[in-house]
């Protein structure tokens, strides 16, 4: 059997929106990424995201979410006047921060509450 040259056309017009409407599902899905450079004003934005996300200034590694799309911030430890840390520990969970990809737009997250945070000016690409 045969079909017209106008069903053809029809399904093929259909089969081009449904994949199109796919791949317009996925960029729309937020991701993992990664960084793809580390410069001063990256640094400066993620150190000053990241520090909104856990509601304390942080200082980050150079190349943090360049490997993997997650930090772990250890909790600041209370000192006494002569540098030892009060009782001897700290019982205060880390928190962790994805570097998180939606569409183009980069943004850190707190695992913890969810809360997410822009970053504006850094470059970003989805973890495979």
């Amino acid at each position: 059997m045969i079909l017209p040259l106008k069903y053809i056309t029809r399904l093929t017009v259909i089969a081009a929106s449904l994949l199109a409407g796919c791949k317009t599902m996925a960029n729309s899905e937020a991701r993992p990424a990664l960084l793809t450079r580390m410069d001063q004003s990256t640094q400066e934005g993620l150190t000053q995201a990241v520090s909104k996300a856990i509601g304390s200034k942080v200082t980050l590694a150079p190349d943090s979410f360049m490997a993997k799309p997650s930090v772990t911030i250890e909790p600041r430890s209370v000192n006494k006047r002569n540098g030892r840390i009060i009782d001897g520990r700290s019982l205060e969970r880390p928190t962790q921060v994805d570097l998180m990809m939606m569409g183009e737009s980069c943004y850190v997250m707190n695992r913890t509450t969810g809360e997410k945070y822009p970053v504006e000016g850094i470059s970003c690409k989805p973890l495979v």
